[in-house]
């Protein structure tokens, strides 16, 4: 069976969870590039809401998470594919 995503060569990043709480990914399909530090969610816990964002640029590889998902903080919520200078 083939993988309809193959690997593209290249290691991958989890983002994870900064925080116990609820999850809010952003509406950002799986495969779209973007730049370091743009928005990928928000943890929501009792008391406090924590933004996640993007380390560095790359593509979104895979979410992990679904909305209203309760994590813990350092459960993983993403994997990125980091952009490789040439």
């Amino acid at each position: 069976m083939t993988d309809p995503n193959p690997d593209p060569g290249y290691d991958w990043r989890l983002v994870v969870a900064p925080a116990r709480g609820t999850v809010r990914p952003v509406d950002v399909p799986e495969g779209s590039r973007f730049p370091a530090g743009s928005p990928l969610g928000v943890v929501r816990g009792r008391r406090d809401e924590v933004r996640v964002s993007a380390a560095y640029a790359g593509v979104l590889a895979e979410w992990l998470v679904h909305e209203g998902d309760l994590v813990d903080a350092g459960d993983p919520i993403a994997r990125l594919y980091p952009e490789v200078s040439s």
